[in-house]
């Protein structure tokens, strides 16, 4: 019981807030962050997402959604389910399901995915290898074009 007869409340974690992103990762997932102003040299991989908003010169290989921040820079490959990019990229990148390069986006190098989207506005420099199948699409038996 406290002084004035109120019940004392649970302590709330004090964790930060997470950060603003073009894209936030879905939910469901363990999320990795690279905050801005953070710089980190390595491999990051695994079954999570991750987010960069610092920057990172090393590799990314993870079966969640990879986002680059509009602070973020990635030196190095990147290969994820999905990669939103807002920020830079200096390497190749292969998304499972989709790349997109968002307006503020920067991509040096090239991109491997079933579905691209560069929007307007945005910086590539690089090739575009559309793979796979549309998502309605079957592939063509031999016996079908006799």
């Amino acid at each position: 019981m406290s002084l004035f007869g109120r019940e004392q409340q649970p302590a709330k974690p004090t964790s930060s807030p997470s950060p603003v992103s073009p894209v936030q990762p879905s939910g469901g997932r363990v999320s990795t962050l690279v905050a801005a102003g953070s710089k980190v040299t390595g491999k990051i991989s695994g079954p999570t997402e991750v987010v960069i908003e610092g920057e990172l010169e090393g590799e990314i290989r993870v079966e969640g959604n990879a986002v680059v921040g509009s602070a973020g820079l990635v030196k190095g490959e990147i290969s994820a389910r999905t990669i939103r990019v807002a920020g830079k990229v200096l390497g190749n990148i292969r998304g499972l399901e989709r790349v997109e390069v968002l307006a503020s986006g920067s991509l040096e190098g090239d991109v491997s995915a079933p579905r691209v989207v560069i929007a307007e506005g945005a910086f590539f420099k690089g090739k575009v290898e559309m793979t796979g199948n549309k998502p309605d699409e079957k592939p063509a038996k031999q016996d079908d074009k006799k």
